[in-house]
């Protein structure tokens, strides 16, 4: 009977595990999807509500290095920028998660004085951090593509 117990007690446990786990996933997916939409198109205030408090430093930055000529050519554009999560890894802690995103169609900015230029496909990673219980995406610097 014990035998019986302890088996259920440890069905139930990783049942739980893998219910949290697949529940943070959408959480992230669903954070990862409005933030990516958001940034990769320009609209970096918009993008605030989906980062850290410590992200807003970067996103005003990002904001305040867009030039007329970065404009002109965000509003030339046919189709906005898309992203696709290609992966989501958890730290040991589940309170820290890496996602890789392949961002489609998208404007990079240059160097001071030059117009952005349009990339097709570049993939990111993603910092998230779980705060008051939501996923947040965690930025440390302006993101950039690992390729």
């Amino acid at each position: 009977m014990k035998k019986l117990v302890y088996i259920g007690i440890i069905a139930l446990f990783f049942t739980s595990c893998n219910y949290f786990h697949t529940s943070d996933e959408r959480n992230i997916e669903a954070t990862v999807n409005a933030f990516a939409t958001k940034y990769f198109n320009w609209h970096f205030e918009e993008a605030l509500p989906y980062c850290t408090p410590e992200s807003e430093i970067w996103l005003r930055y990002a904001a305040s290095q867009v030039h007329q000529a970065d404009i002109d050519s965000l509003r030339a554009q046919t189709e906005g920028a898309s992203a696709d999560i290609d992966n989501i890894n958890f730290a040991d802690n589940d309170s820290i998660a890496q996602v890789g995103i392949t961002v489609h169609n998208y404007l990079r900015m240059d160097t001071i004085g030059n117009a952005c230029r349009k990339i097709n496909e570049a993939k990111f990673l993603l910092d998230m951090r779980r705060r008051s219980g939501h996923w947040k995406v965690r930025m440390a610097s302006l993101l950039r593509s690992e390729d």
